[in-house]
């Protein structure tokens, strides 16, 4: 479940990029600029920065459970 969940934030993720390294493309003048620019922004949004911290935060919540405090079963005689 918590790979099903990282793919789907990943590829959400994927689509951003994609679009942000497309206007990229268009607005920055130079080639090597651009490079530097897609560089970076893989990086930052790949192994080297987002998806090791996503990994971190999934395992941290996947040993917690939910996340959510569990409710304790209500019994009929208390109240």
């Amino acid at each position: 479940m918590v790979s099903d969940l990282r793919d789907s934030i990943q590829r959400l993720l994927n689509a951003r990029l994609n679009r942000i390294l497309t206007a990229a493309a268009i607005g920055i003048p130079s080639r090597d600029q651009y490079q530097a620019f897609r560089t970076f922004a893989l990086d930052e949004f790949g192994n080297g920065g987002f998806l090791p911290e996503l990994d971190a935060l999934l395992k941290q919540q996947e040993r917690q459970g939910t996340g959510r405090p569990r409710q304790q079963e209500r019994r009929c005689h208390d109240e």
